[in-house]
């Protein structure tokens, strides 16, 4: 197998813009990584949204089932006023009253955002029913406080320039806006099933077609399930504690944290929903990069050369000698991580990904 077929480091000078684990060099202002770009996104549409007065949302109706049609059709909402002060993500409601029996039959349920949040979120409500689907890509770039933006855009830093510098920078944003879509899906169904009366555990059981989603923890998650299978034997250390651990088991060990929350029913567990879908097709996607192929067909990085970037040895050809010196640099990549390589390896990666392994 040639550098070719593993989609590897397709520009390692322009890919990584200095982020991330076993990627090196300053950070330069010409040439932003997708992380680099990812990150002030999220950071500019977070305090944007901060300067951005809140409005009500109407996420819609509810009815007394015991209530008749001609009831509903000639219910008025009272004049009830938004909650003052105004606390973003929290919902009210407005009764819908029957003027002619004076009994309430329904409610229009209202939720206060920051703007962008608002019309950002995704929920099986607005993102499904009403086919606003553009919030399945939105809601990735959305956060509710700085503790939730900061830890998001930390994991990133340091795990995406490794999967950027594997992938090349077109592939790459397609692989994360995948995995975060994937989170936004499962969360979904998850809903979806809470809907049509499946008993679920603890605060699952809570969640309503109306529960949003915001944040790119689903993305993040695939980007570290990423890094398992490209450097699965690289040390990293915790935050807290100066214990080195292999990749593969820090980034198995989140995924099984965030299942066991799903399963018991903890206090994010919608949140931890979307962790897990964005693991699998994390899982999935990295496995299978020719699936990314086309997902963005647009001028990220540099023009390929054929689909794909390059030129793929010829089905049933022998391995040129070109090819062999990228695999076994590809093998030391596996087992000790980027940073194990020479300047001299690296340029014969660049070389065999350039010339499609031919030489």
């Amino acid at each position: 197998m040639g550098i070719a077929d593993r989609a590897y480091i397709r520009d390692n000078n322009r890919g990584s813009g200095g982020f991330g684990p076993g990627v090196g060099g300053p950070l330069r202002l010409s040439g932003l990584s997708v992380i680099t770009w990812l990150i002030i996104i999220n950071i500019a549409v977070f305090v944007v949204d901060l300067m951005l007065p809140t409005v009500s949302i109407l996420d819609g109706i509810a009815v007394d089932q015991r209530a008749s049609q001609q009831q509903i059709d000639r219910a008025v909402p009272l004049n009830v006023e938004p909650p003052s002060p105004p606390e973003p993500g929290k919902s009210w409601q407005v009764p819908l009253i029957d003027p002619t029996t004076n009994q309430q039959v329904g409610a229009k349920l209202y939720r206060t955002w920051h703007a962008l949040n608002g019309f950002g979120h995704f929920s099986l409500a607005k993102g499904f029913l009403a086919l606003e689907v553009w919030r399945v890509v939105t809601y990735q770039f959305l956060h509710a406080n700085v503790s939730h933006l900061f830890f998001n855009m930390f994991g990133l830093f340091m795990f995406g320039g490794m999967v950027e510098q594997f992938l090349g920078k077109k592939k790459f944003l397609s692989f994360y806006l995948l995995c975060g879509i994937s989170g936004g899906l499962l969360y979904l169904i998850i809903v979806g099933l809470v809907a049509v009366g499946v008993p679920l555990p603890g605060t699952l059981a809570a969640t309503t077609i109306y529960t949003p989603l915001i944040g790119a923890s689903g993305a993040v998650f695939g980007v570290i399930i990423a890094c398992a299978k490209i450097s699965p034997n690289q040390s990293v250390y915790l935050l807290l504690l100066p214990i080195p651990l292999k990749l593969k088991w820090l980034a198995y060990g989140y995924v099984a944290l965030a299942a066991y929350n799903l399963i018991s029913g903890g206090s994010n567990a919608g949140g931890d929903a979307a962790h897990i879908g964005g693991a699998i097709a994390g899982y999935f996607y990295i496995r299978n990069t020719h699936l990314l192929r086309g997902f963005l067909d647009f001028g990220i990085g540099p023009a390929p050369k054929k689909v794909g970037g390059v030129h793929p040895r010829p089905a049933g050809g022998p391995p040129t000698r070109l090819e062999r010196k990228a695999d076994k640099i590809l093998d030391k990549v596996h087992s000790q991580g980027m940073q194990s390589l020479t300047e001299r390896e690296k340029k014969i990666l660049n070389k065999s990904a350039r010339s499609g392994g031919r030489s």
